[in-house]
């Protein structure tokens, strides 16, 4: 296992948006999303890289250096909980990468979350929602809520790629809770977000956050009000993006 980063925050988006929350970013990803066209420059040879926000979580030839291996579950969960041990409440544990559920076999991934549940946080998954889990092999996924921002056609990823309907549903019909948070833009929004939110969430009573695309608070600015009007048209919670919003693109916060 590759732990990224690690820090304690507020959950800037979503149905939690605002709570205290401990993030912990795993590498890997099963996506490359490049339609949403954020750029790096690699710190292995200098190239730009295009590709999500959290690209350095994704493309582990030109960050492996960020990337710091785990062979022990509870030595992951010690080094995580170190960030906890001066405060006098649990804050919620957002588990997220790239996408953290490609590891969700892996013994020393479920082993950590083994540990984060006997300590009593409320763990919370970040995930593009194309792993089909097995919650009757792995069932501690029972015990933790899922947010599924599954990706729409402006990400870059072929369709088949980036919705898999029966991953979503098992996550939706198994999970503690499980919410969608899906990423919008004016272009979107004008070109079939619509659409592509109802034949996703097709047959599924679960709650819809929209939040607008932006890697910065310009660009957050310019998504903000056509999101809110998609959702006040829809039916749907529109989600800000605080923590963008407070600290900018700043990593680590």
């Amino acid at each position: 296992m590759y732990l990224v980063e690690s820090f304690l925050s507020i959950q800037g988006e979503g149905k939690y948006a605002g709570t205290p929350s401990l993030f912990v970013r795993f590498g890997g990803c099963n996506l490359n999303c490049k339609g949403f066209a954020c750029e790096f420059i690699s710190p292995h040879d200098g190239s730009k890289l295009i590709g999500c926000d959290s690209l350095y979580a994704v493309n582990e030839k030109h960050f492996k250096n960020e990337w710091e291996e785990y062979k022990d579950a509870k030595k992951l969960f010690s080094k995580i909980a170190s960030h906890v041990k001066n405060i006098t409440y649990l804050p919620h544990l957002i588990i997220t990468g790239g996408e953290p559920l490609i590891h969700y076999k892996n013994p020393v991934f479920y082993g950590f979350l083994e540990l984060a549940l006997k300590h009593g946080f409320d763990v919370f998954f970040e995930t593009n929602g194309t792993i089909n889990i097995d919650f009757e092999k792995f069932a501690l996924y029972k015990k933790v809520g899922f947010a599924m921002s599954v990706k729409f056609s402006n990400s870059g990823e072929p369709y088949k790629k980036r919705v898999n309907k029966k991953a979503i549903q098992n996550i939706a019909s198994h999970a503690k809770e499980a919410f969608f948070k899906f990423v919008t833009d004016k272009k979107l929004i004008e070109q079939g977000a619509e659409e592509e939110i109802l034949d996703i969430t097709s047959g599924m009573h679960v709650p819809i956050f929209c939040m607008p695309l932006g890697k910065n608070r310009v660009e957050i600015k310019k998504n903000a009000l056509p999101t809110a009007l998609f959702c006040i048209k829809n039916g749907y919670n529109y989600s800000d993006r605080i923590h963008v919003n407070l600290w900018n693109n700043k990593k680590g916060v």
